[in-house]
């Protein structure tokens, strides 16, 4: 099931940035989280009562940044991605997103590609030694 994120979720958000973004200098502190949680839209995943994952949007004046995509290692591989960004996508109201990703996540590529996400720049050192490509969809 697939619910707008609230404050009182915040700890399990957390815990799952922390499983999936373990020494990343882009993962989001608890206080980010919470900061995100009052003033941009957190979509989150359930399975069995658990958040099984995340999608973060960040709000702008005329379109919607993905900042951040999560699903905790044990429900990977099972669509919840896809399941998040089609449901994001079909909610909010924006005809355009953009989003960046490093250049070796061709699984999150490929994803976003299927979604008509095309890559429009090629970000050098954008994340600690590594490329990103800045995707949009309109």
């Amino acid at each position: 099931m697939i619910t707008l994120a609230t404050p009182d979720d915040v700890n399990l958000l957390y815990a799952l940035e922390q499983e999936i973004f373990p020494n990343d200098s882009f993962a989001l502190s608890k206080v980010s989280m919470k900061y995100h949680l009052k003033r941009n839209i957190i979509y989150k995943i359930e399975i069995d009562n658990r958040i099984a994952g995340y999608i973060l949007w960040l709000k702008r004046k005329k379109y919607f940044r993905l900042y951040s995509l999560a699903i905790s290692k044990k429900f990977q591989n099972q669509g919840l991605a896809k399941k998040l960004l089609e449901y994001s996508l079909k909610h909010l109201e924006s005809q355009s997103f953009s989003l960046e990703v490093k250049v070796s996540n061709v699984a999150a590529i490929r994803l976003y590609e299927k979604f008509g996400f095309k890559v429009k720049k090629v970000l050098e050192n954008y994340y600690e030694n590594e490329d990103g490509y800045w995707m949009v969809l309109k």
